[in-house]
């Protein structure tokens, strides 16, 4: 999983074309905003995140501290969150602790006296309980202008914001519904209030993260970064960081334009379908689980494209992989979302070096792979359904 995707929930944010409201330039406040994040190496603040809409009860609220040090050259940063998380489903806060060296994620789960420490990218899975206060856009110097890319922008007007006066933009995307909302204080530029409006077959989902107490210049040390098992609590890194799922010897993900390994899974109503079978057909994998913020946050698109090739030559499918225990079929209908899905993907998941969700691949009627990408991603979506139009238009059917 890419880390522009953490939002991941990670939580994603994207800018192509600036509109001008009718009392400041939205193209003006977001540069002053990508210097000012350019100009930090760290940052802490104080962060309180919650869920509103429909799927509010399958993400997690926190209220805690989040420290991020930018790592030349890394896609993920350096990290300390010490938070109290209430659960989906659970009416008191736990303490949650979590701690990145840029390479390896660890977890203290202090309510269920749980453990897991594990290897980047996977690791990033690990951060599904606090996702609501993790700001991307804080973890390196182009992550505010990378995670625009692709909205169209508008200013909204001037809000006080913990008695900060901060300029507000919007970013709408290309989905239906979907938009997000800055709060910039104007004194330093920096985000104060972040608010992510997510569409969805049943509604929207907003996910708003608020900060206070930030500070451009804190004081980090090295062992801030590390987190030793306290005793006796359980270690379940191997539940959590499956090395039996990743390739052997490592490496990434499938070429372009090489063969796609054959499969044969079973759907959620127990119909086998096999890539081989789907010869003929454009295939588009999304490799998912019920428990990935991300991989939520990319459903609507992928039911959008589903919607609009049924009756086409194409075939959409999520592989399930990677559960956790949760039931993927009765996921799918409680959200509405009516594409099919292929269960136990485990193994489809370790032939095609999948070592983050969700990870896309688009196979061609040849069954080359066409196009591959980790993460939530709409200017990747878009390409997706650029070369599905562009497939489809040079087939002779």
């Amino acid at each position: 999983m890419k880390y522009r995707t953490l939002w991941a929930i990670g939580l994603g944010v994207w800018l192509s074309v600036p509109v001008c409201g009718e009392s400041g330039d939205a193209r003006a406040v977001l540069d002053q905003a990508t210097a000012a994040q350019r100009a930090v190496q760290a940052v802490r603040y104080e962060a309180v995140g919650q869920a509103e809409g429909v799927l509010a009860q399958q993400i997690a609220s926190a209220r805690g501290t989040v420290t991020i040090v930018q790592v030349e050259g890394a896609d993920f940063p350096k990290l300390h969150i010490d938070a109290q998380v209430t659960r989906p489903k659970e009416s008191q806060p736990a303490r949650f602790e979590l701690v990145s060296d840029g390479k390896t994620v660890t977890m203290v789960d202090h309510g269920q006296k749980r453990y897991a420490r594990a290897d980047l990218p996977a690791g990033q899975s690990l951060l599904s309980n606090v996702q609501s206060i993790f700001l991307s856009e804080f973890a390196g110097p182009q992550a505010l202008e990378r995670d625009t890319n692709g909205s169209t922008l508008k200013y909204v007007g001037s809000e006080r914001v913990t008695n900060l006066e901060c300029d507000v933009i919007a970013a709408a995307r290309g989905n239906a519904g979907s938009e997000t909302r800055w709060w910039f204080a104007k004194k330093d530029h920096f985000p104060r209030r972040v608010q992510r409006v997510l569409g969805s077959p049943l509604g929207p989902t907003t996910l708003t993260t608020s900060l206070t107490a930030l500070d451009a210049k804190p004081d980090v040390k090295d062992d801030l970064f590390r987190l030793e098992k306290p005793e006796g609590f359980a270690d379940i890194s191997q539940t959590l960081n499956p090395p039996k799922f990743g390739p052997p010897g490592g490496g990434g993900l499938l070429a372009v334009g090489s063969e796609a390994p054959d499969w044969t899974l079973k759907t959620g109503d127990d119909r086998e379908v096999s890539l081989k079978g789907l010869r003929g057909k454009i295939v588009l994998l999304d490799f998912w689980a019920t428990w990935c913020g991300p991989c939520r946050m990319a459903m609507p698109d992928v039911e959008k494209t589903y919607q609009k090739y049924k009756d086409k030559p194409v075939a959409v499918f999520g592989v399930d992989c990677w559960e956790r225990g949760a039931d993927p079929i009765a996921f799918m209908k409680n959200n509405k979302f009516t594409y099919p899905i292929l269960v136990k993907g485990d193994p489809v998941a370790a032939a095609y070096k999948v070592t983050g969700i969700p990870t896309f691949y688009l196979i061609g009627a040849d069954g080359k792979i066409m196009f591959v990408y980790s993460g939530m991603s709409p200017e990747d979506a878009k390409k997706v359904d650029q070369l599905i139009e562009e497939a489809l238009k040079k087939s002779p059917g």
